[in-house]
C-alpha cells in the first residue's frame, strides 16, 4: 500500500512538472505553427555554451529554413560556394547577406531562452510575408531572365604569340578590369599576345564589387603565362544612428543589431535595404548602393507611432481635456496622441475636477477611468477675516491649471551632528512639497464674476515627503523618540486677530525636545489632538537656530486667459506658511499651517468688469518661498483660551 501511494505521488509530481513546463514554454515552441493566409512561419533553433552563439546559431538556422523552402536556387547557388571557398571571409559575407535572394518582411516574433545544464537552449519565432516572398521570386525571376553576355577580351594577335602569351580569368565573375604595369587592357577572361616584354610585370584585377588582387608575374617569349584568380566580395561600411537611440537596424531584413551600431559588411553596387524598427516608432526601410570601400553615415529620425488613450468617467458625458485641449465628452474611445508627458483633465458641473497627469509610449493604448467626486450643495468656509458661501452644487468647475511651486528636498549633504540635522529641517522649504490650490468662480449676482481660491495641504504628499525623511533623519541622530497624542498647550496672542502660538512641555533634564506632526493637518487655530512624534537632541544651546526664519513669504497669483488666449492677471497677494513654532524651553515644533493658523482657507475675489462667458481658462499659482520673520508679532497681552 505504502509502495502504491508512493508510485502515484511520483506520477503526480511528474505531471505536475510536466504542466507547468508546457505552461512555461509557448506552443510555438514545441511544434512550428502553421502558416496562415499572410504568412509562413519557422522556428529557429540553437544550442551552444553561451547564450550569444546559440541565439546566432537560431538565427541562422531561421533564414536557413527560409531560404531552403522559398528559394532553392539562391540557397543551393550558396552552398556551393561554401564548398569550394574555403575563406571564412567570403562564407560570413554570404551568410550575411545572401548572394541573391532577401528576405524583406522576414520578422521575429518571439524568443524562448532557456538555461540548460550543458549551456543555453535558443528558439526563435519568424514570420515571412507571404506578399514579400512572391515579389523576391518575382525579382529573382527577372534576374534570370536575363540573358549574360559573355565578354571576351583579346589584345594583339595570334601572329604574335611566339613573343608571349598572358591569359587572365577571374571566378566567380567576368568583366574584372586588368591592369599590367598601370596600364589596362582589357577584361577578363583576357588573352594578351606579344604585348608585353619579357621579363617580370605588375598585374591588377579590379572589379567594382570584388576585392582587388595585385600579382607578380613573368612573361617569357613563347610562353603562355595563365592566372585564375577567385575574386573575394568587397564590402562597404554604415554607421547608424537613430533618433530615438536603440532601434533594431536590419539588412535586407537580416538583423545586425541596435543603434548606434558601425557595419562593414554591406554589398557594394548593388541595392539593399536598411530597415529601422523601434516599439514606439513607426519602421523606415532605406534602399541604397554603396561603392567598393565607402564608409555612409546615416543618422535617421524615426517618426513616432501615435499612442491611444480611452476615457471613461462616472458620471458620464463629462467634459474631457488633453494637454488643455477639451477632445469630447466621456466615453472617448482611441483618442490619438503622441508618446510622452500629458496631462488629462474631466470635468463636469456640479463634480470636483480630475486631473491626472501620464506618460504615454508610442503605440500604446491606454485607459482611464475618472470616478468624480459630487460638489456639497452648500458649503460654508470662514477665515478670520470674512466668510464666503460657495453653492457647490451649482457652481461649474471650469478648467484650471494648478501651477505648483517647485519641490524641496532635505539636504543633509553636510550635516553630522544632531544640531546640524535640526538646522537643516528648520531650514528646509518643506511645505513647497505639499501645498496644493484650485479655483471655482461663479456669475456675480451684482455683475462680473466671483472668484473662489481654495489653498490646502496634500496629505498623502504630506506624509511621504516630510513626516518619512525627518523622522529618519532625526532617528540617526537623536537618543529616543516616543509618540505622544497629546492636546497643544495653544493661546491667543491676540483675541481680536486671532494670532494663535502654540508649545508643547519640555521633558525635564533634557536638552530639547523635536516634535513632529505625524497625523492629518486638521489643528486650525484650536488645540490640536493630533499624534506628534517626539525625538530627544542632546545638543549644545548655541542659538543658530534662532536665526532661522520660521515663515515663508509667498504669491498666490490668480490669472486668466479669455476666448482669444491673452492673458490677465487678477490677483496677486501674500501667502505666508508657517514652518515651524521655538519656545524659551528650547522646544520647536514642525506643524506647518498658512495663515493665521489654517491649513485650509478660501480667498474670495470679485471682478466687476469680467464677465464668466469670456473666460477660457483659469491658472492659479502659488510661488516658491522666502525665509520671513513670523508676520503676525503679537501686540497685546495673550489670553490662554
Amino acid at each position: 500500500m505504502l509502495i502504491l501511494k508512493k508510485l502515484w505521488a511520483a506520477v503526480f509530481i511528474t505531471a505536475l512538472f510536466i504542466g507547468q513546463t508546457a505552461f512555461a514554454a509557448q506552443s510555438w515552441t514545441v511544434s512550428t505553427p502553421k502558416a496562415d493566409s499572410n504568412y509562413k512561419y519557422y522556428v529557429g533553433r540553437g544550442e551552444a555554451d553561451s547564450e550569444k552563439a546559440a541565439f546566432d546559431q537560431a538565427v541562422k538556422d531561421a533564414y536557413d529554413q527560409a531560404a531552403r523552402e522559398n528559394f532553392p536556387a539562391e540557397y543551393s547557388y550558396q552552398a556551393d560556394i561554401y564548398q569550394t571557398e574555403s575563406s571564412s571571409y567570403l562564407t560570413e559575407r554570404t551568410i550575411v547577406s545572401g548572394i541573391s535572394a532577401r528576405f524583406d518582411g522576414f520578422e521575429k516574433e518571439d524568443e524562448f531562452i532557456q538555461k540548460t545544464k550543458s549551456g543555453y537552449s535558443v528558439k526563435l519565432l519568424y514570420r515571412f510575408s507571404k506578399k514579400a516572398i512572391a515579389r523576391e521570386k518575382e525579382r529573382l525571376k527577372n534576374i534570370a531572365d536575363t540573358p549574360k553576355k559573355r565578354q571576351m577580351s583579346v589584345v594583339g594577335s595570334k601572329s604574335d604569340a611566339a613573343k608571349g602569351v598572358l591569359i587572365v580569368e577571374t571566378d566567380p565573375v567576368d568583366g574584372a578590369a586588368v591592369y599590367v604595369d598601370g596600364d589596362r587592357y582589357g577584361q577578363t577572361p583576357m588573352t594578351l599576345y606579344g604585348s608585353l616584354s619579357a621579363g617580370r610585370h605588375s598585374l591588377r584585377i579590379d572589379h567594382p564589387r570584388y576585392q582587388t588582387v595585385t600579382e607578380k608575374i613573368i612573361t617569357v617569349p613563347g610562353k603562355t603565362v595563365t592566372v585564375k584568380k577567385t575574386l573575394v566580395p568587397a564590402f562597404a561600411t554604415i554607421s547608424v544612428t537613430t533618433d530615438p537611440v536603440n532601434a533594431d537596424v536590419y539588412l535586407d531584413g537580416r538583423p545586425l543589431g541596435t543603434a548606434p551600431l558601425k557595419y562593414d559588411r554591406i554589398p557594394v553596387e548593388e541595392e539593399v535595404t536598411i530597415s529601422l524598427r523601434h516599439n514606439e516608432m513607426e519602421r523606415i526601410s532605406v534602399p541604397i548602393t554603396l561603392k567598393k570601400g565607402e564608409i555612409r553615415p546615416m543618422n535617421i529620425v524615426l517618426p513616432e507611432k501615435a499612442a491611444k488613450i480611452s476615457v471613461f468617467s462616472f458620471p458620464q458625458e463629462a467634459e474631457v481635456f488633453i494637454d488643455k485641449k477639451k477632445v469630447g465628452l466621456t466615453p472617448v474611445r482611441n483618442y490619438a496622441i503622441a508618446r510622452g508627458s500629458h496631462t488629462l483633465t474631466v470635468e463636469k458641473e456640479g463634480y470636483e475636477p480630475y486631473t491626472h497627469s501620464f506618460s504615454a509610449k508610442g503605440g500604446e493604448t491606454l485607459s482611464e477611468t475618472a470616478e468624480l467626486k459630487r460638489l456639497t450643495q452648500m458649503q460654508t468656509v470662514v477665515s478670520k477675516k470674512q466668510s464666503a458661501v460657495v453653492a457647490g452644487g451649482v457652481d461649474k468647475y471650469h478648467r484650471y491649471e494648478e501651477v505648483r511651486p517647485p519641490k524641496k528636498y532635505l539636504n543633509l549633504s553636510s550635516a553630522a551632528t544632531g544640531e546640524e540635522v535640526l538646522l537643516a529641517a528648520m531650514k528646509w522649504s518643506y511645505p513647497s512639497n505639499f501645498i496644493r490650490s484650485r479655483v471655482s468662480y461663479v456669475k456675480h449676482k451684482d455683475g462680473g464674476t466671483m472668484f473662489f481660491m481654495f489653498f490646502s495641504f496634500d496629505e498623502d504628499s504630506y506624509r511621504d515627503q516630510f513626516v518619512k525623511p525627518i523622522r529618519r533623519a532625526l532617528k540617526n541622530v537623536t537618543d529616543g523618540m516616543r509618540t505622544e497624542k497629546r492636546r497643544l498647550d495653544c493661546f491667543y496672542e491676540d483675541q481680536k486677530e486671532g494670532q494663535v502660538t502654540c508649545a508643547m512641555p519640555t521633558p525635564k533634564n533634557v536638552s530639547d525636545t523635536i516634535f513632529v506632526k505625524t497625523s492629518p493637518i486638521e489643528h486650525g487655530f484650536l488645540r490640536d489632538k493630533a499624534d506628534f512624534d517626539a525625538f530627544v537632541l542632546m545638543t549644545r544651546d548655541d542659538g543658530r537656530r534662532e536665526k532661522i526664519k520660521p515663515y515663508e513669504k509667498r504669491k498666490k497669483i490668480l490669472s486668466v486667459y479669455d476666448r482669444q488666449g491673452k492673458k490677465r492677471q487678477i490677483s496677486n497677494t501674500d501667502l505666508y506658511v508657517a514652518k515651524f513654532t521655538t519656545d524659551k524651553n528650547r522646544n520647536v515644533v514642525f506643524m506647518p499651517s498658512f495663515d493665521e493658523g489654517y491649513e485650509t482657507f478660501v480667498q474670495a475675489v470679485h471682478i466687476p468688469d469680467l464677465d464668466p462667458d469670456e473666460i477660457s481658462r483659469v491658472e492659479i499659482q502659488v510661488t516658491q518661498g522666502t525665509p520671513v520673520d513670523n508676520p503676525f508679532p503679537a501686540n497685546r497681552k495673550r489670553k490662554r483660551r
